[in-house]
């Protein structure tokens, strides 16, 4: 509306502010057939700007790159600033040392460090930074990640079953979840040291999306032994994104026409990773929760469940 609106203008707004006041919610089941129609117009499940998929180790590589830049942007102090955990970046960083070479035993045979706890098998090597100069932290995980990436353009078959520090996937989506730990810390330390934090790239983000949904029933397991015996339609949003029915003590699968849910959860993709990472909740995510809460809270344990830490 212009700065000095005209009588026309006053009486054009009050008609729609009117028709506002006057709306009704449908009546004779028109809504249900308005939504009937939009979905057997588009299939449900499917993003609507979908991105090249990208491989398990192209994710691992871009993340791990996105990385070492940021480590090569920290001054001396900077590596000091507490994080997660009880460690400061140089721990952190330390934390991930440990994990790269555990991680290059396996793809080399060892088959010691398959149930592996995550965090305990790396906290000797996140403890021995403490006094060590930034530098010297940076260069040893710069080194362990180049290792594996050679491991991995020499030797690695991407289709294979492999287990690493409790968890078994074929390598391709283990890959993916190597990537998903490198961003989390890579927030972790961008929270530790004033910088916002940076969504991974679509092809990256759906990937992890993909296989933060897929294990969801996994995580709701860990989660408890009590969850409802129902469904629930996850809706993330922007980027990376999609729909997916996930059966609370079932499976998760894209969404399928006319499935009945108790309860639909609409979220912003790498915001519900970072649920998955346990970094957020479902009050922090933005989520919007459509009919039972109760089975969103469920669904949201049983994603923050998922994470490594």
């Amino acid at each position: 509306m212009s700065a000095n609106p005209s009588a026309t203008d006053l009486l054009t707004e009050l008609h729609y502010a009117l028709a506002e006041a006057d709306a009704q919610t449908p009546a004779g089941g028109l809504r249900d057939r308005v939504l009937d129609a939009a979905t057997d117009g588009r299939a449900p499940g499917f993003t609507t700007d979908p991105v090249d998929r990208v491989t398990g180790a192209t994710a691992f590589r871009r993340m791990g790159d996105r990385l070492a830049a940021l480590l090569g942007e920290l001054d001396d102090d900077e590596w000091t600033r507490p994080t997660v955990r009880d460690l400061d970046v140089s721990g952190l960083v330390g934390h991930l040392i440990g994990v790269e070479r555990d991680f290059a035993a396996m793809l080399q045979g060892d088959m010691s460090v398959g149930d592996a706890d995550h965090v305990e098998a790396t906290q000797a090597t996140a403890l021995a930074q403490a006094g060590r100069p930034p530098s010297a932290t940076r260069d040893d995980w710069t080194r362990a990640f180049a290792h594996t990436l050679s491991l991995l353009d020499a030797r690695a078959d991407a289709a294979r079953d492999v287990r690493f520090h409790g968890i078994a996937l074929p390598l391709d989506e283990l890959l993916v979840a190597r990537a998903f730990e490198l961003w989390t810390h890579d927030e972790d330390v961008r929270r530790a040291t004033g910088r916002a934090v940076a969504d991974p790239e679509p092809g990256t983000l759906t990937r992890m999306t993909g296989l933060a949904t897929g294990l969801l029933p996994l995580g709701v397991a860990l989660a408890g032994s009590d969850a409802p015996d129902v469904t629930a339609r996850l809706v993330l949003t922007g980027a990376g994104g999609g729909t997916w029915d996930v059966a609370l003590r079932g499976d998760a699968s894209r969404a399928r026409p006319r499935v009945a849910f108790a309860s639909r959860v609409v979220v912003d993709a790498a915001a519900f990773c970072r649920v998955a990472a346990n970094r957020s909740d479902l009050t922090r995510s933005g989520a919007v929760v459509t009919d039972d809460v109760r089975v969103a809270e469920w669904l949201f344990a049983g994603a923050a469940r998922l994470a490594l830490d």
